[in-house]
């Protein structure tokens, strides 16, 4: 692992790593020195074995100690301060490999609330929905650190893929966990992330806040509550959202297609509602859009 840019004088740094093995590897599993603000090209699962810190997360300030679980987004600037015996392991991984692993586990209670759903609105639920491992959870955790340690550091031809295994299996173990898990904030962020899953899939058919609530499991009331306490938007801003940006995505692939085919396409059956919720969220209307981008190929 290396510096691009060495953070100096308050810039933040960019750290590289090109997995000589293996798809993913664990950086360092020891106490934690000072790490300026910096972002990277990989992703990063991380685990607090001991002691305390703050984490800080595009400027945003969350106490961790020992037992927390998280992710941290490459793309996202981030550091520790105020350490008092930080001992965690880091275990990096590519990005084409969650990318794998997301096609194979996804339908995993805990999968996307822990690897997707978390990370992208911790702003929004300050953190508190971040899994935290009791003792027994945190031990059988720590065994399956060392035996991908014992495998990263083997010279033998099939350790690369013995060490990608075993990430497998502390990934399917956290995300049992993340399901096991009482605090009510975790708890809300699966159920959430259920219903988040359920919209992307199903973004072009009849969907009714009755619906998504009973698919969570929740009543009518504390479901939407939920649902805009940690993505920010009510549940039916939420699907209008995702439907105008399906709706831009079906026109930049086909710049002929008609405004009223795109509607129904992604799930509207009126078309001036249609237009009228693209230009309030895009900033312009469907058919301007389609011109935008046949201008841009001509």
């Amino acid at each position: 692992m290396k510096w691009k840019e060495y953070p100096d004088n308050g810039k933040v740094g960019e750290l590289s790593h090109n997995f000589p093995k293996a798809r993913c590897e664990i950086a360092t599993m020891e106490t934690q020195p000072f790490m300026p603000m910096h972002f990277h090209d990989f992703d990063e699962l991380v685990f607090i074995l001991g002691g305390s810190a703050v984490h800080v997360v595009d400027d945003e300030e969350y106490p961790i100690i020992r037992g927390d679980v998280f992710v941290v987004r490459g793309d996202h600037k981030h550091g520790y301060t105020n350490e008092k015996n930080l001992h965690l392991a880091n275990v990096l991984f590519q990005r084409d490999f969650f990318e794998s692993l997301k096609v194979e586990f996804s339908s995993l209670p805990g999968f996307n609330a822990l690897f997707v759903h978390e990370p992208f609105y911790r702003k929004k639920h300050k953190f508190k929905s971040k899994l935290h491992l009791n003792y027994q959870q945190l031990r059988k955790i720590s065994q399956l650190l060392k035996a991908m340690i014992a495998e990263q550091n083997d010279e033998w031809l099939g350790s690369p893929a013995l060490t990608e295994h075993t990430f497998i299996l502390i990934v399917v173990n956290i995300c049992r966990f993340f399901m096991e898990y009482k605090s009510p904030h975790p708890k809300a962020l699966l159920r959430i992330s259920t219903v988040i899953d359920f919209i992307d899939q199903n973004f072009d058919k009849q969907i009714s806040n009755t619906l998504l609530a009973n698919k969570a499991n929740m009543s009518p009331d504390s479901f939407r509550y939920s649902f805009k306490k940690i993505t920010g938007l009510s549940p039916i801003d939420y699907l209008i959202k995702l439907r105008i940006e399906k709706a831009a995505d079906v026109m930049t692939q086909n710049n002929h297609i008609r405004v009223i085919d795109v509607a129904f396409k992604t799930g509207f059956e009126n078309s001036a509602y249609f237009t009228k919720k693209f230009k309030e969220i895009i900033g312009m209307t469907p058919m301007t859009y389609i011109k935008k981008q046949r201008s841009m190929i001509e």
